[in-house]
């Protein structure tokens, strides 16, 4: 049986993941032109119908909500294994902080994105999320301290 890995090289590995993971994500909030999150919304919602869940639940209008939850969760999860002082309050407010900014940014610099206040709270809900989702994996990290 392998051993868990240490809390130092998850951190590791964290940093590395949040990098590149926040690079991707960058590209898609913020690109000047929305074909790539449309193609993403479109292409979802046809598994979603696909895999049997109902038309009538499976709109783009839900998969784009749950896309943009789902876009945050990673951003607070790494966050919280890497940073581990920080709270879920931190990871909500900062969830919340980076959304409007995209937003901010959509809205004032990008013509042909449009800028939701519904983007802002999905952002905040999944940020929310991920930070839960980092402290249980904080507390099941054996030898785990608080570290920055």
């Amino acid at each position: 049986m392998p051993s868990p890995p240490s809390p130092a090289r998850v951190v590791r590995l964290a940093r590395w993941a949040l990098a590149a993971y926040g690079a991707v994500l960058g590209l898609m909030l913020l690109a000047p032109s929305p074909a790539a999150p449309s193609w993403l919304i479109v292409t979802v919602t046809g598994w979603v119908t696909r895999a049997g869940v109902p038309e009538t639940l499976a709109t783009t209008d839900r998969v784009e909500f749950l896309l943009n939850v789902a876009a945050f969760v990673p951003l607070a999860a790494l966050g919280g294994l890497i940073w581990r002082r920080l709270t879920w309050r931190d990871w909500t407010a900062f969830g919340f902080v980076a959304s409007f900014g995209v937003e901010v940014v959509q809205a004032l610099g990008l013509d042909a994105r449009s800028a939701t206040h519904v983007d802002v709270v999905a952002n905040t809900l999944g940020a929310l999320l991920g930070a839960a989702v980092a402290a249980v994996a904080v507390r099941l990290l054996p030898g785990s301290t608080t570290t920055d």
